[in-house]
């Protein structure tokens, strides 16, 4: 389970994300499974360890201790989702 350090105001649901905040430009959206929210690059989840980073950055892995989370929490929602569901072409094999 990711900890969720609410820096900012979810307020963009179901928004769509301008191109240049978006984490993945030209690739696949990445949004909450649950509510469409869209994390931006700046948006930041806080590890058991401490550390804050952008956990789509490292594909859910802290860059700190290495832990690999398998399960993200949506700042918006505040539901718990599988990571790999968060991929936009997700198709529940692991596979994207």
């Amino acid at each position: 389970m990711l900890l969720f350090k609410d820096t900012r105001s979810p307020d963009r649901t179901k928004e769509k994300v301008q191109e240049d905040e978006r984490l993945n430009p030209g690739g696949p959206r990445i949004r909450c499974p649950r509510c469409a929210w869209e994390p931006r690059r700046h948006d930041r989840w806080q590890c058991s360890c401490r550390h804050e980073w952008n956990t789509f950055d490292t594909a859910g892995r802290c860059p700190s201790c290495g832990r690999q989370w398998l399960e993200t929490r949506c700042p918006s929602c505040h539901e718990w989702s599988p990571h790999l569901e968060w991929y936009e072409g997700y198709d529940g094999d692991g596979d994207r």
